[in-house]
C-alpha cells in the first residue's frame, strides 16, 4: 500500500479539460465564403427535404415556417442554449418531426471539415466554425424561408 505522501505527488494521467492537446493558434481560413456556404446549405437542404417527406406520411407539413423554427433552435444551440424542445409545436408528433431534424442538423458542423494549413507540411482538419455555422444557417433561411410581405 502507498502512503499517503506519494499519492499527493503524483499527477493524474489526465487533469480535466486537458484531455486533448490544444490546437496550434491558427485561424480558421474559408477562400471561398459564398461557395462553401452553399456547398453546406445543398447538404443541409438535402436533410430537410429527406425529413419533410418523411414526415408526410405522419401527415405532418414541414414547410418554410417550420424550417425557420428549427433554424432558430440551432441558431440558439450554436450560441450555447439547448435548443431544444424546437418551439412551434403544434402538437406532440409535429414536436416530433421538428425535433428529430434539429438532431440531425446539429451534428454538422462537426461532420463538415475545412483544412487549414498549419505548416508548409503541415494541414489540420477542423469542424466548421460557430460564426461560419450560423451565416449558413441564415443563409439557408434567406433562401427557404421567404418572409411574407
Amino acid at each position: 500500500m502507498k502512503d499517503k505522501k506519494s499519492l499527493e505527488t503524483t499527477r493524474p494521467l489526465f487533469e480535466m479539460g486537458t484531455e486533448s492537446p490544444p490546437l496550434p493558434d491558427v485561424k480558421q481560413e474559408i477562400g471561398d465564403r459564398v461557395g462553401e456556404a452553399k456547398r453546406v446549405i445543398k447538404r443541409l437542404a438535402d436533410i430537410v427535404e429527406d425529413h419533410r417527406k418523411a414526415a408526410v406520411s405522419l401527415n405532418v407539413k414541414l414547410g418554410p415556417d417550420e424550417l425557420r423554427s428549427v433554424l432558430q433552435s440551432l441558431r440558439d444551440h450554436a450560441n450555447g442554449g439547448a435548443g431544444l424542445p424546437v418551439s412551434g409545436a403544434r402538437d406532440e408528433i409535429h414536436g416530433y418531426c421538428l425535433n428529430r431534424l434539429f438532431e440531425e442538423l446539429v451534428e454538422e458542423p462537426s461532420n463538415i471539415l475545412f483544412t487549414t494549413n498549419t505548416g508548409p507540411d503541415s494541414v489540420r482538419y477542423d469542424a466548421m466554425s460557430v460564426p461560419f455555422w450560423i451565416e449558413c444557417l441564415d443563409l439557408m433561411e434567406s433562401t427557404y424561408c421567404p418572409k411574407d410581405l
